[in-house]
C-alpha cells in the first residue's frame, strides 16, 4: 500500500535526477528529497529510512511515532538528516566535506514496519573544485623577437578551458598556444600550464583566461607589458632604499639617545656625590663652632 502511494513521487524524482547537483570539494551540499505523498508519514507507528550511494548504504535512521530513535548508526559521519523529517516531510540529506569520490547517484528509501522498502528520491551529484588564481610570467623578446607568456593554475577539477586574449579582445591562433594538463600527486586535481609564443610589442596587453564550466567560474590574469612591470620593479627598489635609509636614521637616533642617557646618569651621580661631601663638611664645622663657643664661656659660681 505504501509503495503505491510513493509511485508517482518516485517517477518525478527520477526525471529530476537527469540534472546533477554540483558540490565543491571540501564544502557541503544538500541532496534534496521531500515527501509529498497522500498519506502522512507520522501516521506510521514505526518505519526506517536510508540514503544509498549506488548500492552502498551511507545513512540510516529509525523513526518511532514521528521521533528519531536511532540515526546513522555505524555509517558515514559526513551525513545529516533533520530529526523533524517525518513532521515536515523533508528527508533531504546534507553531505559534509565533499570528496571527488562522492560523485555518484544517490537514492532515498522508506520502509514502514512490516512492509517492503520503497524508493522515494533519486539525486545525481557531481563534484568540482576551485582553481587557484592564475599566475602569469612574461618574457619579452629582444629586438622585436618572440615573446613568451606562461600561465599557471592548480588545484581544481575538472580540467578547465584555457584561452588567451591580446589587447583584451583578440584571440591568438591556436597554433601559438601549448597547454599542459597534469594531475597533482596523491590527488585527482589538475595542474594547468599554458604557454603562448607570439610576436608582439613590449607594451601589448595579454590576458590568460581559465574557465571552470562546471562551477561557472572564470579566472583571469593580465600582463600589460614591460612598462608596468618596470614601474613596479622601480617602485619596489625605491621602497627598499627608503626602508634602508629609515633604518640608518633610527639606528643613529637610538645610539644618540643611549649616549645621552649614559651622560645624564654620570652627571647625576657626580652631583649626588658632591652634595654628600658638602653636607659632611658643614656638619663638622657646626660641631667645632659649638665647642669653641662653649669653651669661651666664663665660669660662674652657682
Amino acid at each position: 500500500m505504501f509503495g503505491a502511494l510513493l509511485l508517482s513521487i518516485t517517477s518525478v524524482a527520477s526525471v529530476q535526477a537527469d540534472e546533477c547537483i554540483v558540490g565543491v570539494i571540501g564544502e557541503r551540499v544538500l541532496l534534496p528529497c521531500v515527501y509529498n505523498g497522500v498519506k502522512n508519514v507520522t501516521s506510521f507507528h514505526s518505519f526506517s529510512s536510508e540514503w544509498r550511494r549506488g548500492m552502498e548504504i551511507i545513512h540510516t535512521a529509525i523513526w518511532i511515532e514521528g521521533q528519531v530513535d536511532n540515526q546513522n548508526a555505524s555509517h558515514s559521519v559526513r551525513t545529516t538528516v533533520s530529526s523533524l523529517a517525518p513532521k515536515t516531510g523533508d528527508f533531504s540529506m546534507e553531505l559534509h566535506d565533499i570528496h571527488l569520490s562522492d560523485t555518484h547517484n544517490y537514492s532515498f528509501h522508506l520502509k514502514p514496519h512490516g512492509e517492503k522498502s520503497s524508493s522515494l528520491c533519486t539525486v545525481c551529484l557531481t563534484v568540482a573544485g576551485h582553481f587557484s588564481h592564475p599566475t602569469l610570467l612574461r618574457r619579452n623578446g629582444v629586438d622585436g623577437g618572440e615573446t613568451r607568456l606562461f600561465c599557471n593554475s592548480r588545484g581544481g577539477f575538472p580540467a578547465p578551458s584555457v584561452f588567451w586574449l591580446v589587447n583584451h579582445t583578440q584571440s591568438p591562433p591556436e597554433t601559438l598556444v601549448t597547454t599542459y594538463i597534469n594531475v597533482l600527486p596523491q590527488s585527482e586535481l589538475y595542474n594547468i600550464t599554458s604557454v603562448l609564443s607570439i610576436n608582439i610589442s613590449a607594451d601589448t596587453a595579454v590576458t590568460c583566461v581559465i574557465e571552470n564550466n562546471l562551477l561557472n567560474e572564470t579566472l583571469t590574469a593580465t600582463s600589460i607589458g614591460v612598462r608596468s612591470s618596470t614601474s613596479v620593479v622601480r617602485l619596489s627598489e625605491h621602497m627598499w632604499a627608503f626602508s634602508a635609509a629609515l633604518c640608518v636614521v633610527v639606528f643613529f637616533l637610538v645610539a644618540a639617545s643611549l649616549g645621552f642617557q649614559k651622560k645624564w646618569d654620570r652627571d647625576r651621580k657626580r652631583k649626588q656625590h658632591r652634595c654628600g661631601d658638602d653636607s659632611s663638611s658643614t656638619g663638622s664645622d657646626m660641631i667645632v663652632f659649638d665647642l669653641e663657643q662653649w669653651a669661651s664661656l666664663p665660669e660662674t659660681d652657682v
